[in-house]
Protein backbone atom coordinates (compact mmCIF):
# COMPACT_ATOMS: atom_id res chain seq x y z
CA UNK A 1 0.00 0.00 0.00
CA UNK A 2 1.25 3.46 -0.84
CA UNK A 3 0.02 6.80 0.41
CA UNK A 4 -1.35 7.63 -3.03
CA UNK A 5 -3.95 4.86 -2.86
CA UNK A 6 -6.08 6.81 -0.34
CA UNK A 7 -7.01 3.68 1.58
CA UNK A 8 -8.24 3.99 5.16
CA UNK A 9 -5.06 2.96 7.06
CA UNK A 10 -7.00 1.72 10.07
CA UNK A 11 -9.09 -0.70 8.06
CA UNK A 12 -6.01 -1.72 6.08
CA UNK A 13 -4.31 -2.62 9.34
CA UNK A 14 -7.27 -4.61 10.60
CA UNK A 15 -7.87 -6.51 7.36
CA UNK A 16 -4.20 -7.45 7.11
CA UNK A 17 -4.39 -9.75 10.13
CA UNK A 18 -4.87 -13.50 9.67
CA UNK A 19 -7.56 -13.49 12.38
CA UNK A 20 -9.86 -10.56 12.92
CA UNK A 21 -12.22 -9.75 15.74
CA UNK A 22 -14.22 -6.58 15.32
CA UNK A 23 -16.63 -4.98 17.76
CA UNK A 24 -18.99 -2.81 15.73
CA UNK A 25 -21.35 -1.76 18.47
CA UNK A 26 -20.67 1.78 19.71
CA UNK A 27 -19.05 1.94 23.13
CA UNK A 28 -20.56 3.94 26.00
CA UNK A 29 -19.13 7.46 26.20
CA UNK A 30 -19.32 10.05 28.97
CA UNK A 31 -18.99 13.56 27.54
CA UNK A 32 -18.59 14.35 23.86
CA UNK A 33 -15.91 13.05 21.52
CA UNK A 34 -14.40 16.14 19.81
CA UNK A 35 -15.28 16.40 16.13
CA UNK A 36 -11.60 16.87 15.28
CA UNK A 37 -10.73 13.43 16.64
CA UNK A 38 -11.21 11.16 13.65
CA UNK A 39 -8.93 8.16 13.78
CA UNK A 40 -7.82 5.43 16.12
CA UNK A 41 -5.79 5.01 19.27
CA UNK A 42 -3.80 1.81 18.63
CA UNK A 43 -1.39 -0.13 20.80
CA UNK A 44 0.75 -3.22 20.29
CA UNK A 45 1.32 -5.67 23.12
CA UNK A 46 2.50 -9.17 23.78
CA UNK A 47 -0.18 -11.77 23.33
CA UNK A 48 -1.53 -12.77 26.78
CA UNK A 49 0.52 -15.58 28.26
CA UNK A 50 3.43 -15.05 25.88
CA UNK A 51 7.08 -15.13 26.86
CA UNK A 52 9.70 -12.50 26.11
CA UNK A 53 9.83 -14.03 22.62
CA UNK A 54 6.42 -12.50 21.99
CA UNK A 55 8.41 -9.46 20.86
CA UNK A 56 9.83 -11.53 18.01
CA UNK A 57 8.92 -10.74 14.43
CA UNK A 58 7.29 -14.15 14.04
CA UNK A 59 5.66 -14.18 17.47
CA UNK A 60 2.03 -13.42 18.29
CA UNK A 61 1.17 -9.72 18.45
CA UNK A 62 -2.05 -8.19 19.73
CA UNK A 63 -3.10 -4.88 18.21
CA UNK A 64 -5.89 -3.29 20.22
CA UNK A 65 -7.42 0.10 20.64
CA UNK A 66 -10.39 2.35 20.04
CA UNK A 67 -11.59 3.96 16.84
CA UNK A 68 -13.10 7.44 17.21
CA UNK A 69 -15.12 9.27 14.60
CA UNK A 70 -18.49 10.83 13.98
CA UNK A 71 -19.01 11.28 17.69
CA UNK A 72 -18.85 7.53 18.39
CA UNK A 73 -16.25 5.07 19.67
CA UNK A 74 -15.76 1.45 18.63
CA UNK A 75 -13.32 -1.12 19.86
CA UNK A 76 -10.54 -2.53 17.67
CA UNK A 77 -8.91 -5.84 18.53
CA UNK A 78 -6.79 -7.83 16.11
CA UNK A 79 -4.80 -10.88 17.11
CA UNK A 80 -2.49 -12.75 14.80
CA UNK A 81 0.98 -14.03 14.13
CA UNK A 82 2.60 -11.60 11.76
CA UNK A 83 5.38 -13.00 9.67
CA UNK A 84 7.82 -10.99 7.60
CA UNK A 85 9.23 -7.67 8.66
CA UNK A 86 7.58 -5.93 11.66
CA UNK A 87 7.93 -2.49 10.05
CA UNK A 88 5.34 -3.16 7.36
CA UNK A 89 2.28 -1.69 9.06
CA UNK A 90 3.09 0.66 11.94
CA UNK A 91 6.82 1.32 12.32
CA UNK A 92 6.47 3.08 15.67
CA UNK A 93 4.96 -0.06 17.20
CA UNK A 94 7.71 -2.29 15.85
CA UNK A 95 10.23 -2.47 18.72
CA UNK A 96 11.21 -6.10 18.78
CA UNK A 97 13.85 -8.72 19.45
CA UNK A 98 14.09 -11.67 17.08
CA UNK A 99 15.75 -14.82 18.43
CA UNK A 100 17.20 -17.44 16.13
CA UNK A 101 14.76 -20.27 15.51
CA UNK A 102 15.49 -24.02 15.69
CA UNK A 103 16.49 -24.16 12.05
CA UNK A 104 18.40 -20.89 12.12
CA UNK A 105 22.06 -20.22 13.05
CA UNK A 106 23.13 -20.11 16.73
CA UNK A 107 21.68 -17.35 19.00
CA UNK A 108 24.71 -15.15 18.43
CA UNK A 109 24.54 -15.58 14.69
CA UNK A 110 23.43 -13.11 12.04
CA UNK A 111 19.73 -13.93 12.37
CA UNK A 112 19.45 -12.55 15.88
CA UNK A 113 18.64 -8.86 15.95
CA UNK A 114 17.42 -6.15 18.30
CA UNK A 115 15.64 -3.11 16.90
CA UNK A 116 15.17 0.27 18.60
CA UNK A 117 11.73 1.83 18.51
CA UNK A 118 11.73 3.76 15.19
CA UNK A 119 11.29 7.53 15.10
CA UNK A 120 9.89 9.52 12.19
CA UNK A 121 11.38 12.41 10.27
CA UNK A 122 8.46 14.83 10.00
CA UNK A 123 9.86 16.44 6.85
CA UNK A 124 10.28 13.25 4.78
CA UNK A 125 7.86 10.90 6.65
CA UNK A 126 10.68 8.32 6.68
CA UNK A 127 11.48 6.33 9.80
CA UNK A 128 14.89 5.78 11.41
CA UNK A 129 16.07 3.07 13.76
CA UNK A 130 19.18 1.20 14.88
CA UNK A 131 19.54 -2.57 14.60
CA UNK A 132 22.16 -4.50 16.60
CA UNK A 133 23.34 -8.00 15.75
CA UNK A 134 24.90 -10.29 18.38
CA UNK A 135 28.18 -11.76 17.24
CA UNK A 136 28.74 -9.44 14.30
CA UNK A 137 30.52 -6.52 16.00
CA UNK A 138 28.46 -3.94 14.16
CA UNK A 139 25.09 -2.21 14.07
CA UNK A 140 23.04 -0.67 11.28
CA UNK A 141 21.22 2.62 10.85
CA UNK A 142 18.07 1.69 8.93
CA UNK A 143 15.95 4.19 7.01
CA UNK A 144 12.42 2.94 6.39
CA UNK A 145 10.00 4.29 3.84
CA UNK A 146 6.30 4.98 4.35
CA UNK A 147 5.55 1.54 2.90
CA UNK A 148 7.63 -0.18 5.59
CA UNK A 149 10.40 -1.08 3.16
CA UNK A 150 14.04 -0.48 4.11
CA UNK A 151 15.37 2.26 1.82
CA UNK A 152 18.88 2.50 3.22
CA UNK A 153 21.10 0.57 5.63
CA UNK A 154 24.40 2.02 6.90
CA UNK A 155 26.56 -0.15 9.13
CA UNK A 156 28.97 1.07 11.80
CA UNK A 157 31.26 -0.65 14.29
CA UNK A 158 29.67 -1.57 17.63
CA UNK A 159 30.71 -4.48 19.82
CA UNK A 160 28.75 -6.32 22.49
CA UNK A 161 25.35 -5.96 20.76
CA UNK A 162 23.89 -3.48 23.29
CA UNK A 163 20.13 -3.49 23.71
CA UNK A 164 18.67 -0.27 22.33
CA UNK A 165 15.09 0.44 23.24
CA UNK A 166 15.34 4.01 22.02
CA UNK A 167 16.77 6.16 19.26
CA UNK A 168 16.34 9.89 18.63
CA UNK A 169 16.49 12.15 15.61
CA UNK A 170 17.53 15.74 14.88
CA UNK A 171 17.83 17.52 11.56
CA UNK A 172 21.53 16.64 11.42
CA UNK A 173 21.97 13.48 13.47
CA UNK A 174 20.64 10.11 14.49
CA UNK A 175 21.18 9.79 18.25
CA UNK A 176 22.49 6.35 19.30
CA UNK A 177 22.52 5.04 22.90
CA UNK A 178 25.36 2.58 23.63
CA UNK A 179 24.62 1.58 27.23
CA UNK A 180 25.65 -1.21 29.62
CA UNK A 181 22.88 -3.69 28.74
CA UNK A 182 24.30 -6.17 26.26
CA UNK A 183 23.60 -9.55 24.71
CA UNK A 184 24.11 -12.53 27.03
CA UNK A 185 24.77 -15.66 25.00
CA UNK A 186 24.17 -18.13 27.84
CA UNK A 187 20.72 -16.71 28.52
CA UNK A 188 19.92 -16.83 24.82
CA UNK A 189 20.94 -20.47 24.64
CA UNK A 190 18.37 -21.33 27.33
CA UNK A 191 15.73 -19.79 25.10
CA UNK A 192 13.16 -18.84 27.73
CA UNK A 193 15.17 -16.12 29.46
CA UNK A 194 15.54 -12.57 28.25
CA UNK A 195 18.97 -12.60 26.55
CA UNK A 196 20.25 -9.21 27.73
CA UNK A 197 22.01 -8.33 31.00
CA UNK A 198 23.44 -5.30 32.78
CA UNK A 199 27.27 -5.16 32.53
CA UNK A 200 28.95 -3.15 35.28
CA UNK A 201 32.25 -3.01 33.39
CA UNK A 202 30.86 -1.52 30.18
CA UNK A 203 31.07 2.28 29.73
CA UNK A 204 28.01 4.28 28.64
CA UNK A 205 28.03 6.72 25.76
CA UNK A 206 25.79 8.58 23.33
CA UNK A 207 26.67 8.64 19.66
CA UNK A 208 25.80 11.16 16.96
CA UNK A 209 25.55 9.58 13.52
CA UNK A 210 25.50 12.17 10.76
CA UNK A 211 22.55 12.09 8.38
CA UNK A 212 24.34 14.13 5.72
CA UNK A 213 25.45 12.24 2.59
CA UNK A 214 29.21 12.01 2.37
CA UNK A 215 29.84 12.55 6.10
CA UNK A 216 31.63 10.00 8.28
CA UNK A 217 29.73 6.73 8.63
CA UNK A 218 30.88 6.16 12.23
CA UNK A 219 29.13 7.91 15.16
CA UNK A 220 30.89 10.53 17.20
CA UNK A 221 30.78 9.25 20.77
CA UNK A 222 30.22 11.24 23.98
CA UNK A 223 30.92 9.45 27.31
CA UNK A 224 28.11 9.70 29.89
CA UNK A 225 27.41 8.29 33.35
CA UNK A 226 26.27 4.63 33.34
CA UNK A 227 22.50 4.30 32.94
CA UNK A 228 19.82 2.78 30.78
CA UNK A 229 17.48 4.70 28.45
CA UNK A 230 14.09 3.07 27.98
CA UNK A 231 12.37 5.80 26.02
CA UNK A 232 13.49 8.83 23.99
CA UNK A 233 11.48 12.03 24.46
CA UNK A 234 13.01 14.36 21.86
CA UNK A 235 16.32 15.68 20.52
CA UNK A 236 17.27 18.80 18.60
CA UNK A 237 20.23 20.76 17.24
CA UNK A 238 21.16 23.93 19.15
CA UNK A 239 23.91 25.75 17.24
CA UNK A 240 27.12 23.93 18.22
CA UNK A 241 25.31 21.56 20.57
CA UNK A 242 22.82 18.71 20.44
CA UNK A 243 20.21 18.44 23.20
CA UNK A 244 18.83 14.99 24.03
CA UNK A 245 15.92 14.35 26.41
CA UNK A 246 15.07 10.76 27.36
CA UNK A 247 13.68 8.61 30.16
CA UNK A 248 16.68 7.40 32.17
CA UNK A 249 17.16 4.68 34.78
CA UNK A 250 20.24 4.11 36.93
CA UNK A 251 20.37 0.51 35.73
CA UNK A 252 18.18 -2.17 34.16
CA UNK A 253 18.06 -5.95 33.66
CA UNK A 254 20.12 -6.33 36.80
CA UNK A 255 17.75 -7.60 39.55
CA UNK A 256 16.59 -11.11 40.40
CA UNK A 257 13.84 -10.89 37.78
CA UNK A 258 16.24 -9.36 35.23
CA UNK A 259 13.49 -6.90 34.41
CA UNK A 260 13.96 -3.62 32.65
CA UNK A 261 10.47 -2.48 31.78
CA UNK A 262 9.40 -1.08 35.13
CA UNK A 263 9.17 2.60 35.87
CA UNK A 264 10.79 2.54 39.32
CA UNK A 265 13.68 4.98 39.40
CA UNK A 266 12.82 6.42 35.98
CA UNK A 267 13.01 10.15 35.28
CA UNK A 268 13.33 12.46 32.32
CA UNK A 269 16.98 13.36 31.88
CA UNK A 270 18.76 15.85 29.60
CA UNK A 271 22.14 15.47 27.94
CA UNK A 272 23.71 18.46 26.17
CA UNK A 273 26.43 17.34 23.76
CA UNK A 274 29.01 19.98 22.86
CA UNK A 275 30.24 19.42 19.31
CA UNK A 276 33.27 21.63 19.86
CA UNK A 277 34.70 20.17 23.06
CA UNK A 278 33.28 16.64 22.84
CA UNK A 279 31.91 16.95 26.37
CA UNK A 280 28.46 15.88 27.55
CA UNK A 281 26.65 17.78 30.28
CA UNK A 282 23.77 15.95 31.94
CA UNK A 283 21.13 16.74 34.51
CA UNK A 284 17.73 15.48 35.72
CA UNK A 285 14.93 17.32 33.98
CA UNK A 286 11.65 16.05 35.47
CA UNK A 287 11.54 13.63 38.40
CA UNK A 288 7.83 12.92 38.37
CA UNK A 289 7.43 11.78 34.77
CA UNK A 290 8.03 8.60 32.82
CA UNK A 291 6.81 7.46 29.38
CA UNK A 292 7.19 11.09 28.35
CA UNK A 293 6.62 12.61 24.91
CA UNK A 294 6.27 15.99 23.22
CA UNK A 295 3.83 17.59 20.82
CA UNK A 296 4.51 15.47 17.73
CA UNK A 297 4.96 18.60 15.59
CA UNK A 298 8.00 19.54 17.73
CA UNK A 299 9.81 16.25 17.13
CA UNK A 300 13.44 17.01 16.23
CA UNK A 301 12.98 20.68 17.21
CA UNK A 302 13.26 22.64 20.44
CA UNK A 303 10.26 21.91 22.65
CA UNK A 304 8.73 23.59 25.67
CA UNK A 305 6.07 21.12 26.79
CA UNK A 306 6.22 17.45 27.74
CA UNK A 307 3.43 15.01 28.51
CA UNK A 308 3.62 11.66 30.24
CA UNK A 309 2.82 9.52 33.25
CA UNK A 310 3.96 9.44 36.84
CA UNK A 311 5.81 6.25 37.87
CA UNK A 312 3.41 3.33 38.03
CA UNK A 313 0.90 5.17 35.84
CA UNK A 314 -0.90 6.56 38.89
CA UNK A 315 -1.16 10.06 37.37
CA UNK A 316 -0.88 11.97 34.11
CA UNK A 317 1.72 14.72 34.03
CA UNK A 318 2.32 17.79 31.89
CA UNK A 319 5.47 19.86 32.33
CA UNK A 320 6.35 23.31 30.98
CA UNK A 321 10.15 23.63 30.69
CA UNK A 322 10.08 27.39 30.21
CA UNK A 323 7.73 28.24 33.07
CA UNK A 324 8.89 25.40 35.29
CA UNK A 325 5.29 24.47 36.07
CA UNK A 326 3.86 20.96 36.28
CA UNK A 327 0.27 19.76 35.93
CA UNK A 328 -0.55 16.47 37.67
CA UNK A 329 -3.83 14.68 37.15
CA UNK A 330 -4.19 11.96 39.77
CA UNK A 331 -6.17 8.94 38.66
CA UNK A 332 -8.77 7.17 40.77
CA UNK A 333 -7.39 4.61 43.23
CA UNK A 334 -6.71 1.30 41.51
CA UNK A 335 -6.51 2.85 38.06
CA UNK A 336 -3.28 3.28 36.09
CA UNK A 337 -2.45 4.92 32.79
CA UNK A 338 -0.51 3.59 29.84
CA UNK A 339 1.47 5.51 27.22
CA UNK A 340 -0.41 8.73 26.33
CA UNK A 341 -0.67 9.93 22.74
CA UNK A 342 -0.73 13.60 21.80
CA UNK A 343 -3.09 14.52 18.94
CA UNK A 344 -2.71 18.09 17.53
CA UNK A 345 -5.69 20.41 17.31
CA UNK A 346 -4.57 24.05 16.82
CA UNK A 347 -1.32 25.60 15.64
CA UNK A 348 0.38 26.38 18.96
CA UNK A 349 2.61 23.87 20.73
CA UNK A 350 0.54 21.75 23.10
CA UNK A 351 -2.79 22.78 21.56
CA UNK A 352 -4.36 19.38 21.21
CA UNK A 353 -5.72 16.35 23.01
CA UNK A 354 -4.02 13.79 25.19
CA UNK A 355 -5.53 10.37 24.52
CA UNK A 356 -4.64 7.66 27.03
CA UNK A 357 -5.88 4.20 27.94
CA UNK A 358 -6.33 3.52 31.65
CA UNK A 359 -6.82 0.20 33.39
CA UNK A 360 -8.45 -1.04 36.56
CA UNK A 361 -7.22 -4.58 37.19
CA UNK A 362 -9.61 -5.22 40.07
CA UNK A 363 -12.68 -4.32 38.01
CA UNK A 364 -11.22 -5.84 34.82
CA UNK A 365 -12.17 -2.73 32.89
CA UNK A 366 -10.40 -0.17 30.70
CA UNK A 367 -11.28 3.41 29.87
CA UNK A 368 -9.98 5.68 27.14
CA UNK A 369 -9.61 9.28 28.32
CA UNK A 370 -9.68 12.27 25.97
CA UNK A 371 -8.19 15.30 27.75
CA UNK A 372 -7.30 18.85 26.78
CA UNK A 373 -3.50 18.63 26.79
CA UNK A 374 -3.11 22.19 28.10
CA UNK A 375 -5.63 21.64 30.92
CA UNK A 376 -4.99 18.14 32.22
CA UNK A 377 -6.81 18.83 35.48
CA UNK A 378 -9.98 19.91 33.71
CA UNK A 379 -13.02 17.78 33.07
CA UNK A 380 -12.31 15.05 30.48
CA UNK A 381 -13.76 15.90 27.11
CA UNK A 382 -14.73 12.25 26.73
CA UNK A 383 -14.39 8.98 28.63
CA UNK A 384 -14.87 5.83 26.55
CA UNK A 385 -15.86 2.76 28.60
CA UNK A 386 -14.58 -0.58 27.32
CA UNK A 387 -16.33 -3.80 28.37
CA UNK A 388 -13.10 -5.63 29.16
CA UNK A 389 -9.53 -5.03 30.31
CA UNK A 390 -7.24 -4.37 27.37
CA UNK A 391 -3.68 -5.65 27.83
CA UNK A 392 -1.01 -3.26 29.06
CA UNK A 393 1.19 -1.81 26.33
CA UNK A 394 4.13 0.59 26.33
CA UNK A 395 3.96 1.38 22.60
CA UNK A 396 0.98 3.34 21.33
CA UNK A 397 0.11 5.53 18.39
CA UNK A 398 -2.66 7.63 16.87
CA UNK A 399 -3.68 6.85 13.29
CA UNK A 400 -5.66 9.46 11.40
CA UNK A 401 -8.39 8.57 8.95
CA UNK A 402 -8.77 8.73 6.01
CA UNK A 403 -5.27 8.14 4.73
CA UNK A 404 -2.90 10.80 5.98
CA UNK A 405 0.11 11.34 8.23
CA UNK A 406 -0.24 9.64 11.61
CA UNK A 407 0.30 11.57 14.81
CA UNK A 408 2.65 9.39 16.80
CA UNK A 409 3.12 9.01 20.56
Amino acid sequence: MTVTEHVDPIMALMSAAPRRRTHDEPLPVDGVIPSGLDGAFVQASRYPGGSWQSHAAAGPVLFSGVRLGGGTARRLTTAGEFGGHPLERMPDLAAWIRPAGPAAPPPDGPWSVSLALPVQDRATAEWHTIATYPGLGCAEHLTIGTDGGIRDARSFALDGAPLMHAVALTDRFVVVFDLPVTYHRAAAMVGTRFPYRWRRDRPARIGLLSRRPGDATEPRWFPIDPCYVSHSVNAYDDSGRVVVDAVRRERAFDGPSRGGEGAAGSRVHRWTLDLGSGAAEERPLVDSMTLASVDSRRAGRRHQLMFGCAPGGRALVGHDLAAGGTQVRELEPGRRAGQPVFVPRGRAEGDGWLVVLTQNDAQRRSELLVLDALHLNGRPQAVVHLPALLPAARHTTWMTTPAGPAHRR
